[in-house]
Protein backbone atom coordinates (compact mmCIF):
# COMPACT_ATOMS: atom_id res chain seq x y z
CA UNK A 1 0.00 0.00 0.00
CA UNK A 2 1.32 3.45 -0.83
CA UNK A 3 2.32 5.58 2.14
CA UNK A 4 -0.10 8.41 1.35
CA UNK A 5 -3.03 6.01 1.05
CA UNK A 6 -2.05 4.29 4.29
CA UNK A 7 -1.79 7.56 6.21
CA UNK A 8 -5.16 8.68 4.88
CA UNK A 9 -6.69 5.40 6.04
CA UNK A 10 -5.04 5.14 9.45
CA UNK A 11 -4.05 8.68 10.40
CA UNK A 12 -7.12 9.70 12.33
CA UNK A 13 -7.05 6.45 14.27
CA UNK A 14 -3.52 7.09 15.50
CA UNK A 15 -4.05 10.80 16.03
CA UNK A 16 -6.02 10.23 19.22
CA UNK A 17 -2.81 10.31 21.23
CA UNK A 18 -2.23 14.01 20.53
CA UNK A 19 -5.60 15.30 21.61
CA UNK A 20 -7.91 14.43 18.69
CA UNK A 21 -10.63 11.86 19.46
CA UNK A 22 -10.39 8.34 18.19
CA UNK A 23 -12.69 5.34 17.97
CA UNK A 24 -11.70 1.93 19.23
CA UNK A 25 -13.20 -1.45 18.27
CA UNK A 26 -15.88 -3.01 20.43
CA UNK A 27 -15.44 -6.14 22.50
CA UNK A 28 -16.83 -8.02 25.46
CA UNK A 29 -15.96 -10.98 27.63
CA UNK A 30 -18.87 -11.60 29.95
CA UNK A 31 -22.62 -11.98 29.64
CA UNK A 32 -25.22 -9.32 30.46
CA UNK A 33 -25.31 -8.22 34.09
CA UNK A 34 -28.84 -7.04 34.78
CA UNK A 35 -30.79 -3.81 34.79
CA UNK A 36 -29.35 -0.32 34.73
CA UNK A 37 -30.30 2.60 36.92
CA UNK A 38 -30.00 5.10 34.04
CA UNK A 39 -28.36 4.99 30.61
CA UNK A 40 -26.01 7.99 30.96
CA UNK A 41 -23.38 8.90 33.54
CA UNK A 42 -21.38 12.15 33.64
CA UNK A 43 -18.37 11.98 35.96
CA UNK A 44 -16.69 15.27 36.89
CA UNK A 45 -13.24 15.32 38.52
CA UNK A 46 -12.27 18.53 40.28
CA UNK A 47 -8.56 18.37 39.60
CA UNK A 48 -6.01 20.50 41.40
CA UNK A 49 -7.40 19.66 44.82
CA UNK A 50 -10.21 21.26 46.82
CA UNK A 51 -10.21 21.92 50.55
CA UNK A 52 -13.46 20.81 52.14
CA UNK A 53 -13.32 23.93 54.31
CA UNK A 54 -13.93 26.39 51.47
CA UNK A 55 -16.17 24.02 49.47
CA UNK A 56 -18.78 22.03 51.40
CA UNK A 57 -17.68 23.74 54.64
CA UNK A 58 -18.53 27.14 53.14
CA UNK A 59 -15.88 28.88 55.27
CA UNK A 60 -14.68 31.21 52.48
CA UNK A 61 -11.98 33.38 54.13
CA UNK A 62 -12.43 32.64 57.83
CA UNK A 63 -9.44 30.27 57.86
CA UNK A 64 -7.25 33.12 56.69
CA UNK A 65 -8.46 35.41 59.45
CA UNK A 66 -11.31 34.82 61.88
CA UNK A 67 -12.54 38.36 61.23
CA UNK A 68 -13.00 37.68 57.50
CA UNK A 69 -16.35 36.43 56.14
CA UNK A 70 -17.55 32.89 55.59
CA UNK A 71 -20.13 31.84 53.01
CA UNK A 72 -20.96 29.67 50.03
CA UNK A 73 -19.07 30.27 46.76
CA UNK A 74 -20.55 27.14 45.07
CA UNK A 75 -24.11 28.39 44.80
CA UNK A 76 -25.11 26.14 41.89
CA UNK A 77 -24.08 22.93 43.62
CA UNK A 78 -24.68 23.77 47.29
CA UNK A 79 -27.33 25.43 49.39
CA UNK A 80 -26.14 28.21 51.67
CA UNK A 81 -25.82 31.96 51.79
CA UNK A 82 -23.13 33.75 49.81
CA UNK A 83 -20.35 35.60 51.65
CA UNK A 84 -21.44 38.93 53.07
CA UNK A 85 -18.35 40.59 51.57
CA UNK A 86 -16.83 39.66 48.24
CA UNK A 87 -13.20 40.25 49.11
CA UNK A 88 -11.50 38.31 46.34
CA UNK A 89 -13.87 37.75 43.43
CA UNK A 90 -16.90 39.19 41.65
CA UNK A 91 -19.56 36.47 41.93
CA UNK A 92 -21.77 35.29 39.09
CA UNK A 93 -25.47 34.81 39.71
CA UNK A 94 -26.37 31.12 39.89
CA UNK A 95 -27.73 29.60 36.70
CA UNK A 96 -29.84 27.05 38.60
CA UNK A 97 -32.97 27.91 40.53
CA UNK A 98 -32.45 24.87 42.75
CA UNK A 99 -28.94 23.94 43.98
CA UNK A 100 -27.87 20.53 42.75
CA UNK A 101 -27.50 19.01 46.23
CA UNK A 102 -31.27 19.22 46.55
CA UNK A 103 -31.55 16.99 43.48
CA UNK A 104 -29.36 14.25 44.87
CA UNK A 105 -27.10 13.10 47.69
CA UNK A 106 -24.08 14.97 49.02
CA UNK A 107 -21.44 12.81 50.68
CA UNK A 108 -20.02 15.72 52.65
CA UNK A 109 -17.05 13.75 53.97
CA UNK A 110 -15.30 11.16 51.82
CA UNK A 111 -11.90 9.64 52.62
CA UNK A 112 -9.00 9.47 50.18
CA UNK A 113 -7.52 6.70 52.29
CA UNK A 114 -4.20 5.60 50.79
CA UNK A 115 -1.32 6.67 48.57
CA UNK A 116 0.19 10.06 47.70
CA UNK A 117 -2.19 12.97 47.32
CA UNK A 118 -0.75 13.98 43.96
CA UNK A 119 -2.56 14.86 40.75
CA UNK A 120 -1.66 11.69 38.84
CA UNK A 121 -2.45 9.57 41.89
CA UNK A 122 -5.73 11.35 42.54
CA UNK A 123 -6.84 10.96 38.94
CA UNK A 124 -5.78 7.31 38.89
CA UNK A 125 -7.78 6.54 42.04
CA UNK A 126 -10.83 8.30 40.64
CA UNK A 127 -10.57 6.58 37.23
CA UNK A 128 -9.67 3.04 38.34
CA UNK A 129 -11.29 2.65 41.75
CA UNK A 130 -7.93 1.55 43.19
CA UNK A 131 -5.42 3.39 45.35
CA UNK A 132 -1.96 3.68 43.84
CA UNK A 133 1.56 4.49 44.96
CA UNK A 134 2.75 5.27 41.41
CA UNK A 135 3.94 8.84 41.15
CA UNK A 136 7.26 8.96 39.34
CA UNK A 137 6.51 8.38 35.66
CA UNK A 138 3.54 10.63 34.93
CA UNK A 139 3.13 9.32 31.38
CA UNK A 140 2.67 5.69 32.35
CA UNK A 141 -0.72 4.04 31.95
CA UNK A 142 -2.37 2.91 35.21
CA UNK A 143 -1.80 -0.56 36.58
CA UNK A 144 -5.51 -1.22 37.06
CA UNK A 145 -8.21 -0.90 34.36
CA UNK A 146 -10.06 2.40 34.07
CA UNK A 147 -13.80 2.91 34.20
CA UNK A 148 -13.75 3.14 30.39
CA UNK A 149 -12.23 -0.33 30.07
CA UNK A 150 -14.67 -1.84 32.55
CA UNK A 151 -17.60 -0.24 30.75
CA UNK A 152 -16.55 -1.28 27.25
CA UNK A 153 -15.41 -4.79 28.08
CA UNK A 154 -18.15 -5.84 30.45
CA UNK A 155 -21.25 -4.22 28.93
CA UNK A 156 -23.54 -6.51 26.98
CA UNK A 157 -24.18 -5.76 24.20
CA UNK A 158 -20.64 -4.46 23.79
CA UNK A 159 -20.18 -0.70 23.53
CA UNK A 160 -18.06 1.17 21.02
CA UNK A 161 -15.86 4.05 22.13
CA UNK A 162 -18.44 6.39 20.61
CA UNK A 163 -20.30 5.79 23.88
CA UNK A 164 -17.34 6.69 26.12
CA UNK A 165 -15.45 10.02 26.17
CA UNK A 166 -12.55 11.28 28.29
CA UNK A 167 -12.26 15.06 28.13
CA UNK A 168 -9.35 16.66 29.96
CA UNK A 169 -7.76 20.08 30.19
CA UNK A 170 -4.05 19.74 29.49
CA UNK A 171 -2.02 16.87 28.10
CA UNK A 172 0.85 15.59 30.26
CA UNK A 173 -0.31 12.43 32.07
CA UNK A 174 -4.02 12.76 31.34
CA UNK A 175 -4.27 10.92 27.99
CA UNK A 176 -2.48 8.00 29.64
CA UNK A 177 -5.42 7.60 32.01
CA UNK A 178 -7.62 6.49 29.14
CA UNK A 179 -6.64 2.84 29.53
CA UNK A 180 -4.39 0.66 31.64
CA UNK A 181 -1.41 -1.70 31.36
CA UNK A 182 -3.57 -4.60 32.52
CA UNK A 183 -3.04 -7.41 29.96
CA UNK A 184 -6.72 -8.31 30.03
CA UNK A 185 -7.84 -4.80 29.09
CA UNK A 186 -5.74 -2.02 27.52
CA UNK A 187 -6.19 0.21 24.48
CA UNK A 188 -8.74 -2.09 22.89
CA UNK A 189 -11.24 -0.86 25.49
CA UNK A 190 -10.27 2.81 25.83
CA UNK A 191 -12.47 5.83 25.22
CA UNK A 192 -12.41 8.73 22.82
CA UNK A 193 -9.97 11.32 24.15
CA UNK A 194 -10.43 15.04 23.55
CA UNK A 195 -8.31 17.93 24.79
CA UNK A 196 -10.52 20.96 24.09
CA UNK A 197 -7.64 23.44 24.03
CA UNK A 198 -6.04 21.48 21.17
CA UNK A 199 -9.22 21.71 19.12
CA UNK A 200 -11.19 24.73 20.31
CA UNK A 201 -8.58 27.11 21.73
CA UNK A 202 -6.81 29.72 19.66
CA UNK A 203 -3.44 28.10 20.31
CA UNK A 204 -4.77 24.70 19.31
CA UNK A 205 -6.25 26.00 16.07
CA UNK A 206 -2.95 27.66 15.22
CA UNK A 207 -1.06 24.45 15.89
CA UNK A 208 -3.45 22.35 13.84
CA UNK A 209 -3.49 24.84 10.99
CA UNK A 210 0.18 25.80 10.85
CA UNK A 211 1.95 23.01 12.76
CA UNK A 212 3.89 25.40 14.98
CA UNK A 213 4.81 25.74 18.68
CA UNK A 214 4.18 22.19 19.86
CA UNK A 215 5.05 21.38 23.47
CA UNK A 216 7.59 18.64 24.35
CA UNK A 217 4.91 16.12 25.33
CA UNK A 218 3.13 16.77 22.01
CA UNK A 219 6.37 16.10 20.14
CA UNK A 220 6.93 12.83 21.99
CA UNK A 221 3.46 11.60 21.12
CA UNK A 222 3.84 12.66 17.48
CA UNK A 223 7.14 10.75 17.35
CA UNK A 224 5.40 7.63 18.64
CA UNK A 225 2.78 7.97 15.91
CA UNK A 226 5.54 8.29 13.31
CA UNK A 227 7.13 5.09 14.62
CA UNK A 228 3.81 3.27 14.45
CA UNK A 229 3.30 4.40 10.86
CA UNK A 230 6.85 3.47 9.89
CA UNK A 231 6.64 0.05 11.51
CA UNK A 232 3.31 -0.70 9.86
CA UNK A 233 4.09 0.75 6.46
CA UNK A 234 2.85 -2.35 4.66
CA UNK A 235 -0.16 -2.94 6.92
CA UNK A 236 -3.75 -1.89 6.50
CA UNK A 237 -5.19 0.50 9.07
CA UNK A 238 -7.34 -2.28 10.53
CA UNK A 239 -4.18 -4.26 11.34
CA UNK A 240 -2.75 -1.64 13.70
CA UNK A 241 -2.79 -2.72 17.36
CA UNK A 242 -5.35 -1.09 19.65
CA UNK A 243 -6.64 2.09 18.09
CA UNK A 244 -8.97 1.72 15.12
CA UNK A 245 -11.80 3.65 13.48
CA UNK A 246 -14.77 2.53 11.53
CA UNK A 247 -15.08 4.66 8.38
CA UNK A 248 -18.53 5.85 9.47
CA UNK A 249 -17.41 6.94 12.92
CA UNK A 250 -14.23 8.47 11.57
CA UNK A 251 -16.25 10.64 9.23
CA UNK A 252 -18.70 11.52 11.99
CA UNK A 253 -15.94 12.68 14.32
CA UNK A 254 -14.16 14.59 11.56
CA UNK A 255 -17.33 16.50 10.71
CA UNK A 256 -17.95 17.20 14.40
CA UNK A 257 -14.45 18.62 14.87
CA UNK A 258 -14.62 20.79 11.79
CA UNK A 259 -18.04 22.15 12.74
CA UNK A 260 -16.99 22.93 16.31
CA UNK A 261 -13.77 24.61 15.24
CA UNK A 262 -15.81 26.84 12.94
CA UNK A 263 -18.28 27.64 15.73
CA UNK A 264 -15.43 28.46 18.12
CA UNK A 265 -13.83 30.79 15.58
CA UNK A 266 -17.01 32.65 14.66
CA UNK A 267 -18.32 32.87 18.23
CA UNK A 268 -21.51 30.84 17.78
CA UNK A 269 -20.65 27.93 20.07
CA UNK A 270 -22.63 27.56 23.29
CA UNK A 271 -20.23 28.08 26.20
CA UNK A 272 -20.54 27.82 29.98
CA UNK A 273 -20.50 31.53 30.81
CA UNK A 274 -23.11 34.20 31.55
CA UNK A 275 -24.46 35.61 28.32
CA UNK A 276 -22.54 33.01 26.30
CA UNK A 277 -19.51 35.33 26.48
CA UNK A 278 -16.44 33.41 25.31
CA UNK A 279 -14.19 36.13 26.77
CA UNK A 280 -15.17 34.87 30.24
CA UNK A 281 -14.01 31.30 29.60
CA UNK A 282 -11.49 29.78 31.96
CA UNK A 283 -9.69 26.57 31.04
CA UNK A 284 -12.16 24.62 33.16
CA UNK A 285 -15.17 26.29 31.54
CA UNK A 286 -13.75 25.60 28.08
CA UNK A 287 -13.46 21.95 29.07
CA UNK A 288 -17.03 21.82 30.33
CA UNK A 289 -18.29 23.62 27.22
CA UNK A 290 -16.54 21.12 24.95
CA UNK A 291 -17.93 18.24 26.97
CA UNK A 292 -21.43 19.55 26.34
CA UNK A 293 -20.78 19.71 22.61
CA UNK A 294 -19.81 16.02 22.70
CA UNK A 295 -22.80 15.08 24.84
CA UNK A 296 -25.24 17.06 22.73
CA UNK A 297 -23.91 15.57 19.48
CA UNK A 298 -23.30 11.93 20.45
CA UNK A 299 -25.24 11.35 23.74
CA UNK A 300 -22.52 9.04 25.12
CA UNK A 301 -23.38 6.71 27.97
CA UNK A 302 -20.18 7.52 29.88
CA UNK A 303 -18.54 10.97 29.89
CA UNK A 304 -15.63 11.82 32.19
CA UNK A 305 -14.49 15.45 32.50
CA UNK A 306 -11.74 17.04 34.55
CA UNK A 307 -10.86 20.57 35.64
CA UNK A 308 -7.38 21.85 36.51
CA UNK A 309 -7.48 25.59 37.23
CA UNK A 310 -7.91 25.00 40.97
CA UNK A 311 -4.26 24.00 41.25
CA UNK A 312 -3.41 27.71 41.59
CA UNK A 313 -4.13 27.19 45.29
CA UNK A 314 -0.40 26.40 45.67
CA UNK A 315 0.44 30.10 45.36
CA UNK A 316 -2.75 32.12 44.78
CA UNK A 317 -5.60 31.54 47.23
CA UNK A 318 -7.63 34.37 45.74
CA UNK A 319 -7.37 32.75 42.31
CA UNK A 320 -8.34 29.41 43.84
CA UNK A 321 -11.62 30.84 45.14
CA UNK A 322 -12.21 32.57 41.80
CA UNK A 323 -11.82 29.31 39.87
CA UNK A 324 -13.81 27.30 42.42
CA UNK A 325 -16.75 29.67 41.99
CA UNK A 326 -16.55 29.50 38.20
CA UNK A 327 -16.13 25.72 38.08
CA UNK A 328 -19.32 25.52 40.15
CA UNK A 329 -21.05 27.72 37.55
CA UNK A 330 -19.85 25.43 34.76
CA UNK A 331 -21.18 22.32 36.51
CA UNK A 332 -24.52 24.02 37.07
CA UNK A 333 -24.60 25.13 33.43
CA UNK A 334 -23.90 21.58 32.27
CA UNK A 335 -26.56 20.10 34.54
CA UNK A 336 -29.07 22.63 33.22
CA UNK A 337 -28.22 21.64 29.63
CA UNK A 338 -28.72 17.97 30.47
CA UNK A 339 -32.15 18.65 31.98
CA UNK A 340 -33.28 20.29 28.74
CA UNK A 341 -31.96 17.65 26.33
CA UNK A 342 -34.49 15.28 24.69
CA UNK A 343 -32.35 12.15 25.30
CA UNK A 344 -30.30 12.96 28.40
CA UNK A 345 -33.02 14.54 30.57
CA UNK A 346 -34.37 12.16 33.24
CA UNK A 347 -31.90 9.48 32.13
CA UNK A 348 -28.58 10.90 33.42
CA UNK A 349 -26.77 10.74 36.73
CA UNK A 350 -23.91 13.17 37.39
CA UNK A 351 -21.20 12.40 39.93
CA UNK A 352 -18.70 15.04 41.10
CA UNK A 353 -15.61 14.47 43.25
CA UNK A 354 -12.29 16.28 43.86
CA UNK A 355 -9.22 14.21 43.03
CA UNK A 356 -7.93 14.95 46.56
CA UNK A 357 -8.08 17.66 49.20
CA UNK A 358 -5.55 20.23 50.42
CA UNK A 359 -3.52 20.74 53.57
CA UNK A 360 -4.91 22.08 56.81
CA UNK A 361 -2.06 24.56 57.31
CA UNK A 362 -1.00 27.28 54.87
CA UNK A 363 2.39 27.32 53.17
CA UNK A 364 4.58 30.44 53.14
CA UNK A 365 3.26 32.01 49.90
CA UNK A 366 1.06 35.10 50.19
CA UNK A 367 -1.00 36.34 47.23
CA UNK A 368 -1.75 39.94 46.19
CA UNK A 369 -4.70 40.08 48.61
CA UNK A 370 -2.55 39.00 51.54
CA UNK A 371 -4.04 35.49 51.64
CA UNK A 372 -1.99 32.36 52.32
CA UNK A 373 -1.84 29.39 49.93
CA UNK A 374 -2.25 25.65 50.54
CA UNK A 375 -0.43 22.59 49.17
CA UNK A 376 -1.52 18.93 49.24
CA UNK A 377 1.31 17.00 50.86
CA UNK A 378 -0.63 14.11 52.35
CA UNK A 379 -1.78 15.39 55.74
CA UNK A 380 -5.17 14.23 57.00
CA UNK A 381 -6.91 17.30 55.60
CA UNK A 382 -5.64 16.62 52.08
CA UNK A 383 -7.42 13.25 52.33
CA UNK A 384 -10.80 14.87 52.96
CA UNK A 385 -12.97 15.21 49.84
CA UNK A 386 -16.67 15.22 49.03
CA UNK A 387 -18.83 13.44 46.48
CA UNK A 388 -22.12 14.58 44.97
CA UNK A 389 -24.48 12.24 43.11
CA UNK A 390 -27.44 13.91 41.40
CA UNK A 391 -30.10 12.55 39.09
CA UNK A 392 -33.81 11.89 38.51
CA UNK A 393 -35.96 11.87 41.64
CA UNK A 394 -37.07 8.28 41.02
CA UNK A 395 -33.46 7.10 40.75
CA UNK A 396 -31.41 9.19 43.22
CA UNK A 397 -32.28 10.06 46.83
CA UNK A 398 -32.97 13.80 46.90
CA UNK A 399 -31.68 16.32 49.42
CA UNK A 400 -29.62 13.84 51.45
CA UNK A 401 -26.37 14.82 53.23
CA UNK A 402 -24.08 12.13 54.63
CA UNK A 403 -20.78 12.02 56.50
CA UNK A 404 -18.89 13.98 59.15
CA UNK A 405 -15.16 14.66 59.62
CA UNK A 406 -14.99 11.92 62.24
CA UNK A 407 -17.15 9.52 60.28
CA UNK A 408 -16.62 9.72 56.49
CA UNK A 409 -19.53 8.30 54.53
CA UNK A 410 -17.48 6.81 51.67
CA UNK A 411 -14.03 6.46 50.11
CA UNK A 412 -12.64 7.80 46.85
CA UNK A 413 -12.50 4.26 45.42
CA UNK A 414 -16.28 3.87 45.77
CA UNK A 415 -17.23 5.97 42.75
CA UNK A 416 -16.02 3.55 40.04
CA UNK A 417 -18.07 0.56 41.33
CA UNK A 418 -21.03 2.90 41.75
CA UNK A 419 -20.81 3.90 38.08
CA UNK A 420 -20.47 0.23 37.13
CA UNK A 421 -23.65 -0.50 39.09
CA UNK A 422 -25.53 2.42 37.54
CA UNK A 423 -24.65 1.25 34.01
CA UNK A 424 -25.45 -2.37 34.81
CA UNK A 425 -22.14 -4.24 34.55
CA UNK A 426 -20.76 -4.23 38.11
CA UNK A 427 -21.42 -7.92 38.84
CA UNK A 428 -19.36 -9.17 35.91
CA UNK A 429 -16.18 -7.30 36.84
CA UNK A 430 -13.82 -9.50 38.90
CA UNK A 431 -14.25 -8.39 42.50
CA UNK A 432 -10.52 -7.97 43.14
CA UNK A 433 -10.43 -5.19 40.53
CA UNK A 434 -13.02 -3.11 42.38
CA UNK A 435 -12.23 -3.05 46.12
CA UNK A 436 -14.66 -0.18 46.72
CA UNK A 437 -18.37 -0.46 47.36
CA UNK A 438 -21.48 0.75 45.55
CA UNK A 439 -22.90 3.88 47.18
CA UNK A 440 -26.36 2.35 47.37
CA UNK A 441 -27.56 4.83 49.98
CA UNK A 442 -27.69 7.48 47.24
CA UNK A 443 -29.76 5.33 44.88
CA UNK A 444 -33.43 4.40 45.01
Amino acid sequence: MKRRKFIKKAGLAAAGTVGIPYILPTGRLFAATGSRVVNHVVYVLFAGGIRNQEAVGQQYLMNQNAALPEGNVMNNMLTGAAPTSNVVHAPWSPILNTPMMEEGTLFKEVLYKEGPTGHYNGHTVAMTGNYTETGLNLNINPEFPTIFEYYRKHSDPAKSAMNAWWISEGLGPYPSLNYSRDPGYGGLYGANYLRPRSILGNAGQSQLGNAVSYQPDDVQRISRIKNILDNNFTSAGEDLPGIQNTPENREQIKNFLLAKMDEAQNGTMEVATPGNDSNLLTGDLRNISAAWQVMDSFTPELTVINTTNLDVCHDNFSGYLYYLHRADYGIGWLWNKIQNHPVLANDTIMICIPEHGRNLEKNNIIDDNGLGAYDHTGDDNSRRVFTMIVGPSDKVVQGQVLGTPNNPAAESIDVVPTIAHILGFKDTVPSYLMPGRVLTEALI
